[in-house]
């Protein structure tokens, strides 16, 4: 989902963010994956990194049937990791200048730790419907 930036205060891209990311060393504080890594998600929730083999068939899609590293990736089943921040009080609104209530997360780790919350948030969307 899209994030709407207007939300957020001005210095967001340019302080926030990337202080928080500092200080987790550019790395998922839950799982420790490193920012913009390519990786194979694994059914257990693991990953791993391309074989050879592997890095060889991505470069090869490339220059032959013209796509993009992107596209040949996910062909592949690989995924490039983009860490994002999450509000660990669920609360986008409060623009605290408190760091500690971020979190860097990779994209798996921010799922799972909202799932609980935006499934409660849906509940009292549906039960707001009804009255």
């Amino acid at each position: 989902m899209p994030i709407d930036y207007k939300k957020y205060p001005k210095n967001w891209k340019t302080e926030i963010r990337p202080a928080v990311l500092e200080r987790a060393g550019n790395k998922c504080e839950f799982c420790g994956i490193k920012n913009h890594s390519i990786i194979k998600r694994l059914p257990d929730g693991t990953w791993r990194n391309p074989y050879q083999t592997e890095w060889d068939m991505i470069y090869s899609r490339i220059k032959y049937c013209h796509s993009n590293m992107t596209e040949s990736l996910k062909y592949h089943g690989f995924i490039r990791v983009v860490l994002t921040i999450a509000h660990l009080d669920h609360d986008e609104c409060n623009h605290d200048v408190k760091l500690d209530r971020l979190a860097a997360l990779c994209q798996l780790c921010h799922l799972r730790y909202d799932a609980k919350e935006k499934y409660r948030r849906k509940m009292l969307n549906n039960q707001m419907k009804m009255f």
